[in-house]
């Protein structure tokens, strides 16, 4: 009886092996390129509803009610698209109005900055704005060669979302057809079953993150407005945003921002600067795993360890990747055992 015990454990702890590393080498390598096709799906699969309505409550056939319902999606997305581009237009004249008091600015914390670093390390003002200006050449090389980096990045981007804007009109054309052949397999089914229960988690895991993001904006606003920031309300938002991307974060903006205001003398703004990133990054740490766990029916250990492991494996997007990978473990196990 125990030897059969044993025998089981081994099994169930195998299985979990092999879906862990199927769904480790699957995120890693072929994800990214099945993404724009599950794009693409997903588009369709929300597409697919309005079309049948627009099919019955007008005079459009088949194929004109799904091409309308795709026009609509595209324009959606094109207002969308414009709107974000307005707003970037839009910050961006009103940076270039006060450019030349932001550049006299920046002199002056340049200078006074230079000056207290003399106080501190002894070194003359020349040879530090020396020592700074070969710094400065340095990272705008960096600056560059990560601009270029990006710049394949975006192209590479944007050639999915057309990729998966293509496919969903072909998808959304034979949706039906889609579906049936999901449905005649095994393995058709458990993708659909899976696609379903990722469409509840992915949504819930959305709302978690948007309610931190705006706790953390609000904090950030209070924050800047309390030390007389005159850009309180857009830096505080942009901060805000940050803060929810993998990559940056409130410590990227603060931390820097804190150590300028101190070698300028501003030791209340450094503190509070400090201060409001402290609390920021408790916020995050403290609600992330409960918010997410809550809205996901998980313990907020095992979202917090799923997050932390995900950085860890696929560096900044494992905050995405971690409890998506986490979730198709789990769903994977129960489907093999």
């Amino acid at each position: 009886m125990k030897t059969k015990m044993t025998w089981e454990t081994g099994n169930k702890i195998v299985k979990l092996l092999v879906v862990t590393a199927a769904v480790y080498f699957g995120m890693k390598f072929l994800f990214p390129i099945v993404l724009p096709f599950l794009i693409a799906f997903l588009i369709a699969r929300v597409l697919f509803p309005l079309a049948k309505r627009l099919e019955q409550k007008t005079f459009l056939n088949r194929a004109g009610a799904r091409a309308a319902a795709y026009v609509l999606f595209l324009a959606g997305v094109g207002l969308a698209a414009a709107g974000i581009i307005y707003l970037c237009y839009w910050m961006g004249s009103s940076c270039l109005v006060h450019v030349d008091g932001f550049m006299e600015q920046a002199d002056r914390m340049y200078d006074a900055c230079c000056e207290k670093i003399q106080d501190i390390s002894g070194y003359g003002v020349d040879e530090i704005k020396s020592t700074l200006t070969r710094g400065k050449e340095g990272l705008t090389d960096s600056a560059i060669g990560y601009s270029k980096n990006a710049g394949w990045y975006m192209a590479g981007f944007l050639a999915k979302i057309f990729v998966s804007f293509i496919a969903a009109y072909i998808m959304l054309n034979d949706y039906e057809g889609l579906i049936r052949g999901l449905h005649k397999t095994q393995a058709g089914k458990s993708a659909m079953q899976m696609l379903h229960d990722m469409k509840t988690a992915s949504g819930a895991y959305l709302k978690a993150q948007l309610m931190i993001m705006g706790i953390v904006t609000a904090v950030c606003v209070l924050g800047l407005f309390v030390l007389g920031n005159p850009y309180a309300l857009w830096a505080g938002i942009g901060i805000g945003i940050c803060d929810a991307l993998p990559f940056i974060g409130t410590g990227t903006i603060f931390v820097p921002w804190a150590l300028i205001e101190i070698l300028l003398g501003g030791y209340r703004n450094a503190a509070g600067y400090l201060a409001i990133y402290i609390l920021c990054s408790f916020i995050r740490q403290l609600l992330e795993p409960k918010l997410v766990g809550h809205k996901l029916g998980v313990p907020p250990l095992a979202v917090l360890m799923s997050i932390y492991i995900g950085v860890q494996v696929y560096g900044g997007a494992g905050v995405l990747l971690g409890p998506l990978s986490a979730f198709l473990i789990v769903q994977g196990y129960r489907a093999v055992v």
